[in-house]
């Protein structure tokens, strides 16, 4: 149920970062490109959102430690409107860590920001009041992950130690079930060639499964790569992502959509997940960008990168048992610089299941001094509606922030 919204200039990543390079772009200084996105059809009128002052949360860490994430499931007849707010982390600061925030999910207000956590991964609970944050352990190559909740005002309470070991890694994906008693992470390693894994722990009994094999960032080798962010069921039983298939010299010969058991037992990623859908690489076809489940699994949502179309964004629901299109939901279309395509296309799906949250364009000034504007759409499934936030960046500094990590 997160989101990660990355500017690229280029359909092919640099071999300097691998093939995935949007990841590792979060410690590097963001391209310029600007983006200017209009959505297809009649849309309703834009949401403003200003910057806000946001409120820091008094706290730190909590010395207590929870035995689990609250238990939340939706309940029968729960009203279909969307969670009340969202929380973010900001990409594209120095270290790839950052404050937590959190906004109104109507207008992308900014309503609180916790200046005391630096965190590097966020996924939340289908409540939509609980969060999973992930911090690095102190200097060392190690991510520790923690409970925080909000209140009734959107404002974060003190982080709670999860009884669940420490992440040996670097943390490139987070991802939690509904009830918060499984979590799904991707983990590459300490330096350049060092094994990457996806792995799942069971909260309540501490029980971690990996599989490896897979190339992160450009610094992990394998023979998938993670092009996205990992999305697990809200019944926690089923993992989905999008990835590349890489030769011996790690260049790109396929995509796909990858699907895989939280059961398996240990392996590498390509013995124990399945091709749900699998295309030829672009430049000249469709880039599948992400993949987010439904709560009980059997839907997939998708964005496609349709690059004949001038840079339009597909969002789609597909069966996950068999990858085929049951429906579209929306079509975005990028009207701005020609070389300005956007090569990643995050989504966050509410806990609920009923609407999704899709930061699609990111606009920066000529000015470093002025705030890059980033537009999210809000997509409410059931009709196709689709509200548009805007919602200011961070601005100045040595290195501009380039998009948004959203949980809701």
């Amino acid at each position: 149920m997160i989101s990660r919204l990355y500017p690229a200039v280029a359909w092919r990543p640099s071999k300097l970062v691998g093939p995935l390079g949007y990841r590792w772009a979060r410690t590097v200084t963001a391209g310029a490109a600007a983006l200017a996105l209009a959505a297809c059809g009649a849309l309703p009128s834009s949401a403003g959102a200003g910057t806000g002052t946001g409120a820091s949360a008094g706290g730190r860490h909590s010395t207590a430690v929870t035995s689990a994430p609250a238990s939340v499931a939706p309940r029968a007849g729960a009203r279909a409107a969307a969670p009340r707010f969202f929380a973010d982390l900001v990409l594209g600061e120095l270290g790839g860590q950052s404050q937590l925030q959190v906004r109104e999910s109507a207008t992308g207000r900014l309503v609180a920001q916790d200046r005391s956590v630096m965190a590097s991964g966020l996924a939340a609970l289908a409540d939509g009041r609980t969060f999973v944050i992930a911090e690095p352990v102190g200097q060392s190559c190690a991510t520790r992950l923690y409970q925080v909740r909000l209140n009734g005002r959107g404002q974060p309470g003190a982080l709670s130690p999860l009884p669940v070991p420490v992440l040996p890694g670097e943390l490139y994906s987070l991802t939690a079930s509904g009830n918060g008693h499984v979590l799904g992470y991707a983990i590459s390693g300490c330096s350049k060639g060092d094994a990457g894994y996806i792995g799942v722990v069971h909260v309540p009994s501490g029980r971690t499964t990996r599989w490896g094999n897979v190339e992160l960032g450009g610094l992990s080798p394998g023979n998938v790569g993670l092009n996205g962010e990992l999305s697990l069921s809200a019944n926690g039983r089923l993992l989905a992502f999008p990835a590349f298939r890489l030769s011996a010299n790690s260049t790109i010969t396929a995509q796909s959509v990858r699907v895989l058991p939280v059961d398996a037992p240990p392996g590498t990623v390509a013995q124990r997940s399945r091709i749900l859908r699998g295309n030829p690489y672009p430049p000249f076809r469709p880039l599948l960008a992400s993949a987010v489940l439904s709560f009980g699994g059997r839907t997939l949502y998708t964005c496609t990168i349709l690059r004949r179309a001038r840079h339009a964004v597909r969002l789609a629901a597909d069966r996950s048992s068999t990858g085929r299109r049951r429906s579209a939901l929306a079509r975005l279309t990028v009207t701005g610089m020609p070389l300005a395509a956007a090569g990643y296309c995050p989504m966050a799906l509410d806990g609920l299941g009923r609407h999704l949250l899709v930061p699609y364009s990111i606009h920066f000034s000529r000015n470093p001094e002025v705030a890059p504007k980033l537009r999210i759409a809000r997509v409410t499934i059931s009709t196709g509606r689709v509200a548009i936030l805007n919602v200011r960046l961070p601005a100045g500094g040595m290195q501009p922030a380039d998009g948004l990590l959203i949980a809701w």
